[in-house]
């Protein structure tokens, strides 16, 4: 028989639970505005498959900056405009700093480690202090000399297979994030590293985009056995986790060997590990931390170069003028380099247009750590919220006739500067941000200086138009399309192959840096 003490502390925990319920219901029902949805499947079925990005903007349009929509499993919140992105992902970076948890691509198929997963932990401050350290002012300083010879190799590729360019930026990105990563001494060096970070990024990118695996919307699943029929998932995962460890392994075990036998050159790795000590956690954050820099790099600098060619074919007004600045600042005697950058404002305001009209990452995921309130909503902790790049890029208020490429906006119209949406928000902001523009804009300035891109044409002459249609996923390139890549002249053609000449003469070492603080 239950004691009046017990009934008592019965019925107490029963009222607390009820005020906490309630509590919580009221405080739910405080969440930012959004459209209402099915029993159990909420809004997933308004929620397309490709282009997410507008679908999102279209309800901001509706419902206000901030959109609530529901999944099986999740409740997400879309940002759509700067002040709110600004205002919680930078303001509030101390809470605003995780990441939606992922099983897919960590638990699953071994990308726990990655730095652009991990939540605002202290590792993940002290990989990022690394990541600042390594990839700051002074070692850009030391891969700008790399970053200006390795123009001449890429020019080269594009002069023998014009028709391939979009296998020359992927593989002139990895050359680069090799080289800066690890220290490789191009692609060539080891081929199978090239193909392992081709691979993974591939592995990455397909399994860390939010809403597409089942498991990551209902995390019991994790448990299934592979040879259950919906199981699809453990099978990819268990495809792809022996291949994600050597991945990350192999290119940071090489590098720690060549630096014991005295060969290492001068790279983001190389230069950290003579500091860390031995310390295996120091150890682990560079490891993860150059893997980020190997594969971060790829897709984002294929889809911005392939948006770039694209713009210049239905642009060439703007292509015309670009090449105009460049030969009259530069001439035709040698390529632009990097440090021409502040002398050619029109080829600049071009890279940043690229960025403004064709982000090449449009929805930007964060979490939230603990419950907030905002604006009087309220903001449950674990919350994810998606910040919508291409809706303040593409804001009418703030960039006129936001659908067509216009650089003059920033040249000549004192736009707002769109750069510092493209590479993050807060604490998540790309630690590469510097190497990254730099080396978008040389790519540009040169094969501006070089060669004539223009709308292709087919067997019978007529012209072919490239449709302005992205790739679905997490990194947002354009699908297939064709342009005609063509020297501008046969002194354009000297040019290459003498600057070709000339970089064989040059190190191909990356030369010592200091470490910034």
């Amino acid at each position: 028989m239950l004691s009046l003490l017990d009934i008592a502390a019965t019925a107490a925990t029963v009222i607390v639970l009820a005020f906490i319920f309630d509590s919580w219901r009221r405080k739910a029902s405080h969440l930012p505005p959004g459209p209402p949805g099915l029993p159990i499947l909420g809004n997933l079925l308004q929620i397309p498959t490709t282009m997410q990005y507008i679908a999102f903007q279209d309800l901001g349009n509706i419902y206000g900056d901030i959109t609530t929509l529901r999944v099986p499993g999740m409740t997400f919140m879309i940002l759509n405009s700067r002040k709110a992105i600004f205002d919680l992902f930078d303001s509030r970076s101390s809470i605003y700093s995780d990441r939606p948890h992922l099983v897919m691509g960590t638990e699953l198929i071994g990308w726990e480690g990655a730095i652009v997963l991990s939540n605002n932990t202290p590792r993940f401050r002290n990989c990022r202090k690394l990541l600042r350290k390594g990839l700051g002012p002074s070692a850009v300083q030391s891969f700008v000399p790399f970053l200006n010879r390795q123009c001449a190799s890429y020019l080269r590729d594009l002069l023998e297979r014009p028709y391939d360019f979009t296998d020359i930026f992927r593989r002139n990105a990895a050359a680069i994030s090799m080289k800066i990563a690890y220290g490789y001494d191009g692609i060539t060096e080891d081929e199978e590293v090239h193909d392992l970070a081709l691979r993974g990024n591939l592995y990455f990118i397909e399994t860390t985009v939010i809403g597409v695996w089942l498991v990551d919307m209902l995390p019991i699943l994790r448990y299934v056995p592979q040879w259950f029929p919906l199981a699809y998932f453990q099978r990819y995962a268990a495809r792809a986790r022996p291949f994600i460890r050597k991945c990350v392994n192999k290119p940071f075990e090489e590098t720690k060997r060549h630096m014991e036998a005295g060969t290492a050159g001068a790279s983001f790795t190389s230069m950290l590990l003579q500091h860390a000590q031995g310390d295996p956690e120091v150890e682990d954050c560079i490891k993860y931390s150059a893997i980020g820099i190997l594969l971060g790099q790829i897709d984002t600098t294929i889809a911005t170069l392939s948006w770039f060619f694209m713009a210049m074919a239905l642009y060439p007004e703007v292509q015309a003028k670009a090449q105009a600045e460049i030969d009259k600042v530069v001439g035709n005697e040698r390529l632009p380099k990097i440090e021409d950058k502040d002398s050619l404002p029109y080829v600049f305001a071009v890279m940043k247009e690229v960025f403004r009209w064709q982000p090449p990452v449009k929805l930007v995921p964060h979490a939230v750590s603990k419950d907030d309130d905002y604006r009087g909503y309220f903001i449950p902790a674990k919350t994810t919220l998606i910040a919508n790049v291409w809706a303040i890029t593409h804001d009418e208020n703030v960039y006129h006739d936001a659908d067509k490429f216009i650089p003059e906006r920033f040249s000549e119209e004192g736009a707002p500067d769109c750069l510092d949406d493209a590479f993050g928000y807060g604490r998540r902001g790309c630690p590469g941000i510097l190497i990254a523009q730099a080396n978008v804009f040389v790519s540009m300035a040169t094969t501006l200086a070089t060669f004539d891109i223009t709308k292709a044409r087919d067997s019978r002459g007529n012209v072919i138009g490239p449709k302005v249609e992205d790739t679905p996923g997490a990194i947002n390139g354009p699908l297939p399309f064709k342009v005609s890549v063509q020297p501008r002249s046969e002194t354009a053609v000297d040019l290459i192959k003498r600057s070709v000449e000339q970089s064989k003469t040059m190190s191909e070492r990356l030369e010592v840096f200091s470490l910034d603080e």
